[in-house]
């Protein structure tokens, strides 16, 4: 088992915890956002703009933009892993189905 183990690509290799852990961190990087894009905004209205409350508004609306980016992100990257699968699968399951095997 661990000849095949060292064969299989790095991808493969990864525990399903990996994954899980990789897509739940979203979350965080989401809320980080949005309170950096907060907060930043908060602090630049009180030394520099004094424009109250839009500098927080604009400073939560790139908060906000930055987590939705985040998102699309790992969904793509997630959606190529799946796709990545699904290929891999469909390639194996040909070589299985050739009736001069049987």
């Amino acid at each position: 088992m661990t000849e095949r183990r060292k064969r299989e690509p790095l991808l493969k290799q990864q525990g399903r915890w990996f994954v899980l852990a990789e897509a739940g961190s979203v979350g965080i990087e989401m809320a980080v956002a949005i309170a950096i894009g907060a907060f930043g905004g908060m602090w630049l209205e009180r030394h520099v703009t004094h424009w109250a409350p839009w500098t927080t508004y604009i400073g939560l609306g790139v908060g906000i933009g930055a987590a939705a980016v985040a998102i699309v992100r790992t969904a793509r990257k997630f959606s190529a892993r799946i796709e990545a699968e699904e290929r891999a699968a469909g390639q194996s399951h040909e070589s299985t189905d050739d009736p001069e095997v049987r």
